[in-house]
């Protein structure tokens, strides 16, 4: 999840954005901007087994803290339902490592896992059309922790995790 003043900052330029292409479908709230580093569904048992084995893979998870950055805005996915993004060209290593090892943990554990190859990108609105990518001046925010997200349809994220970097 960006920090305060990123999270700030991402508002402003998705509402420059919005009001800039006039999209049909509003723009997300500020506390549902993140960066999704792996997307886990519940096995074939109860759904809160699949939070239980997330939280034990994350406990034992053991990365330093980086720097993600946000150079561009582009649309992601298929029309009707894209997603446009903050994006960036540049490749985020550190990024990558931490979505990379929590993709062999969790289907390690045994959990269903997007496997997906992982494209960090911050999602500001959905368009029924694609876009062509914007250059953006440089958003840059320090990764602290990495948390563990109930995203259920339109419903409000619940926060069921938080786990620092080193």
């Amino acid at each position: 999840l960006p920090d305060a003043e990123a999270k700030a900052r991402i508002d402003s330029v998705a509402h420059d954005l919005h009001k800039q292409l006039r999209p049909v479908r509003p723009l997300r709230e500020p506390d549902q901007y993140h960066v999704t580093l792996r997307g886990i569904a519940a096995p074939d048992g109860p759904f809160g087994q699949s939070i239980a084995m997330a939280r034990t893979v994350a406990d034992a998870i053991r990365k330093t803290s980086f720097a993600v950055m946000f150079n561009q805005a582009a649309s992601l996915g298929a029309a009707p339902n894209c997603a446009f993004s903050l994006t960036t060209g540049a490749d985020l290593l550190a990024a990558n490592g931490l979505s990379t090892t929590l993709l062999d943990a969790l289907r390690h554990a045994g959990l269903k896992v997007d496997g997906s190859s992982f494209q960090p990108h911050v999602t500001l609105f959905y368009d029924r059309r694609r876009r062509e990518p914007l250059a953006l001046p440089q958003l840059l925010w320090h990764v602290r922790e990495f948390v563990l997200i109930e995203s259920i349809d339109n419903r409000k994220y619940a926060i069921l995790g938080t786990w620092p970097l080193d």
